[in-house]
């Protein structure tokens, strides 16, 4: 049973590891039929209201945005003598530090990573409590790789 639960409490976890990553935008179930039905409506209301809204809410910049950015900037800076060789180096490696982190920020988790880490602390816990069988246990390990 205490695999059970452990398996319980993973599972849970799983469910439950994007909950606290920031939400762009949320639509009431009326506003996401309407942007079906009616594409163009939205499209002139979120003008609208976006003409309104600009000195209250900052813009939140998207991957592809800031990379776009970040290769107007390369290029600036190539073209541009001002600048050392040093300073080119380092925008690309701005770059590079963008690409990673967007990579990262898309990359999935492995179920089997939490799923070796139940079986692992069930092992633990089964190992510390004595047995109270006289009879060889036949128990079958199953090593997750990654």
């Amino acid at each position: 049973t205490t695999l059970y639960a452990s398996l319980m409490l993973l599972t849970e976890e799983w469910i439950h590891i994007d909950d606290d990553i920031e939400v762009a935008a949320t639509f009431t179930d009326q506003e996401i039929i309407q942007s079906i039905t009616t594409p163009d409506k939205i499209e002139e209301n979120c003008s609208e209201e976006s003409g309104e809204d600009d000195d209250k809410v900052e813009e939140k910049m998207s991957w592809a945005a800031a990379e776009k950015g970040i290769e107007t900037v390369i290029k600036f800076v190539e073209q541009n003598h001002s600048f050392s060789l040093q300073d080119v180096m380092q925008a690309h490696m701005v770059q590079n530090n963008l690409i990673t982190k967007k990579l990262q920020s898309r990359k999935q988790g492995d179920i089997r990573k939490y799923l070796k880490k139940a079986v692992s602390s069930s092992a633990v816990e089964a190992a510390s409590v004595p047995s109270t069988s006289s009879a060889a246990d036949d128990i079958e390990v199953v090593e997750i790789n990654e």
